[in-house]
C-alpha cells in the first residue's frame, strides 16, 4: 500500500508530462482519438474540470463518517467538452489543468491522516462498487491516479498513430 505521500506524489508527477503535450499540433490535439470519442483536448479539458471539483467540492466535505453527494458525473464530463471545443486553445487547457492539479495537490498535502483515511458514505454507498473497498479520502485518491493513467494511456496510444 502506498503512503499518502506517495499518492500525491503520484498526483503532482502528472503535470510533467501533461506539459509535454504542448509539442503537437492543435489539429492533431482537437481530433477525436478514435471515432466517436473524445479528442485530447477534451480529455484534458475533463481531467482539468474533476480536478477543480474535487479539490473544491468534495475533498473539503470527505470527512469521519459524511455523507456525501457528487455531481451526476456526465454533466461535469458534458460541461468540460462542450468546453474544450468552444473555442479555447489547447495552452489555456493545459494550463488551467496545471493550475487545477497545482490545488488539488495542496489541498491534499493539508489533510490530515485522521482525515485521508476515515470512511465516508458516498453517493448513498458505504463501499466504492469499483474498488470493493470502503470511501476514503486515500481510496478516492488512488481511484483518480487510475483515472490519470486510463486517459494517459488512451491519449498516448492516439499519439503513437499520428
Amino acid at each position: 500500500m502506498k503512503t499518502k505521500e506517495e499518492l500525491i506524489d503520484t498526483l503532482e508527477r502528472f503535470i510533467p508530462w501533461v506539459k509535454t503535450l504542448l509539442a503537437y499540433d492543435s489539429d492533431v490535439l482537437f481530433h477525436p482519438t478514435t471515432e466517436g470519442k473524445w479528442s485530447v483536448a477534451e480529455i484534458i479539458a475533463h481531467l482539468a474540470f474533476w480536478d477543480k471539483y474535487i479539490a473544491e467540492e468534495t475533498i473539503p466535505k470527505m470527512k469521519p463518517n459524511a455523507r456525501i453527494e457528487s455531481v451526476e458525473f456526465q454533466v461535469l464530463n458534458d460541461q468540460a467538452s462542450e468546453y474544450a471545443l468552444s473555442g479555447v486553445s489547447f495552452n489555456t487547457l493545459i494550463e488551467e489543468l496545471i493550475e487545477n492539479r497545482i490545488a488539488l495537490v495542496s489541498s491534499l498535502k493539508e489533510k490530515t491522516d485522521e482525515v485521508f483515511f476515515a470512511k465516508f458514505v458516498l453517493n448513498r454507498e458505504e463501499i466504492d462498487p469499483y474498488s470493493g473497498y470502503p470511501h476514503t479520502l486515500y481510496n478516492y485518491v488512488c481511484g483518480f491516479i487510475w483515472h490519470d493513467q486510463h486517459h494517459k494511456r488512451q491519449i498516448e496510444s492516439f499519439l503513437r498513430k499520428r
